[in-house]
């Protein structure tokens, strides 16, 4: 007894955990950005940039701040050094000076006091890390606008397949309305046989819109960085609000060129250019740092530490470092920071215009899915309408199968077109607050 009841706590554990891992998590837009955000691999990479940039400005702030070095040192002389005397000396030849064992502690200080390299050095790691910003501003651009599109083209399937669906639908009480009506001697078999081939017909394009929809959300996963076991589903619809206000083309190029975060990068990077131009420039000037040295030391020929005699050694001073020549080798480094500070600014003009014209690619798309919308509504709205007529004129054994089948087709196209322009004018949307920079 004791066996069977672990056997069932068992298999009802089991089940659980499968229920829970199966469960459909349902996502708003805000809540899969907000999902990416978390899970995207090139988001992590991005900020870790920034983070090593902010080190590598640590690093180059360094430099002006002293520099204190301690060392120890023993020395065994196996031969002691000698001074060389004059002929006819006393002493003869050589003189030999000092003792066996040698011990020097050394302490010593340098500062800069000017050195334009240094404050150059400084300026091109702030534009670095000024830089890294931008790309990680750039990158959670990128990754919030995949994340919209895959979103949009969940909507747009499933609200495909739901109109797929419901023409279906229509097909199959349009066949059994046709049957009641054979029955009744008013419509021949050929048209039970027309309305029972348009519900087969059907059949396999709304199987194809859920396959689909399902394909739709496995890229979302993709998107926002999810496991492919996990089981999501999206609310919301594709709507559209009247009356649209289309944007200011004056408005948005002026933003376009004070926000895009990729024309910022191009800008930074041309900054960075003009500092590391700078950087190469000032191997022309001099440097000046201050230095001090205290040095303790003492020599014996034994080992008793305590009869040693310590000596002090104290001295401060300054160094005047001057460039005279170098083999051309700073003219040279110049004139490569030149070439690259005018390969920036041509790679910043053209990128530039190119944004310009997609920007204006962007906006005509906008104009373009309004009308299409606007011209769609109505279409809908008469294509419902002749639906309703054609089906009432069937009845009344004054229309034929075919004009509801083709009615039916009407409605159905203009409800899928409809759908497309909403769409369209999601993506050029997305688009646009990508390319002004519009995060979130």
């Amino acid at each position: 007894m004791k066996k069977i009841v672990l056997s069932v706590l068992f298999f009802a554990f089991i089940k659980f955990n499968y229920a829970q891992t199966n469960q459909t998590t349902f996502l708003s837009l805000e809540q899969a950005i907000n999902l990416a955000l978390e899970k995207n691999a090139d988001l992590k990479i991005a900020e870790m940039e920034i983070n090593k940039s902010e080190q590598k400005l640590r690093e180059a702030r360094s430099g002006l701040f002293p520099k204190i070095d301690l060392s120890g040192q023993y020395q065994r002389y196996i031969e002691l050094p000698v001074l060389f005397l004059p002929p006819g000396s006393p002493f003869g030849t050589t003189l030999k000076i000092g003792s066996n064992n040698s011990y020097l502690a050394q302490a010593s200080l340098s500062i800069p006091l000017f050195s334009w390299s240094l404050y150059e050095g400084i300026g091109l790691a702030s534009d670095g890390l000024k830089i890294a910003q931008e790309n990680y501003r750039s990158v959670k651009n990128k990754v919030i606008a995949n994340v919209k599109k895959a979103f949009l083209s969940v909507l747009l399937a499933r609200e495909t397949k739901d109109v797929m669906q419901q023409s279906l639908k229509n097909a199959q009480d349009n066949f059994e309305n046709i049957k009641r009506l054979n029955k009744a001697g008013q419509l021949s078999d050929y048209d039970v046989l027309r309305a029972e081939v348009q519900v087969e017909n059907l059949k396999p394009t709304v199987l194809q819109m859920e396959n689909n929809y399902k394909l739709s959300l496995e890229a979302l996963k993709v998107a926002i960085g999810l496991n492919s076991n996990e089981e999501i589903d999206v609310t919301g619809e594709m709507d559209f609000q009247e009356p649209y206000e289309l944007p200011n083309q004056k408005e948005v190029m002026d933003k376009l060129l004070a926000n895009n975060p990729d024309l910022a990068i191009l800008n930074k990077q041309v900054e960075l250019n003009n500092k590391n131009l700078s950087l190469e420039k000032s191997a022309y000037l001099p440097t000046l740092a201050g230095f001090g040295n205290y040095q303790y030391q003492a020599q014996a020929n034994d080992f008793k530490f305590s009869d040693y005699r310590w000596v002090k050694t104290f001295v401060l001073g300054l160094q005047l470092q001057v460039p005279v020549f170098n083999g051309f080798k700073t003219q040279a480094r110049v004139s490569q920071a030149e070439i690259g500070l005018n390969q920036a600014e041509e790679q910043k003009r053209n990128f530039t215009e190119a944004l310009k014209t997609q920007l204006l690619s962007v906006l005509y798309r906008l104009e373009q899915a309004v009308k299409r919308i606007e011209g769609q509504n109505k279409t809908v709205q008469q294509a419902t309408e002749g639906y309703e007529i054609a089906k009432r004129r069937l009845e009344n054994n004054l229309a034929t199968q075919l004009e509801v089948n083709d009615a039916e087709l009407a409605l159905r196209q203009a409800k899928l077109n409809r759908l497309q322009a909403i769409y369209d004018l999601k993506v050029a949307e997305t688009d646009l607050n990508t390319l002004l920079g519009k995060i979130k």
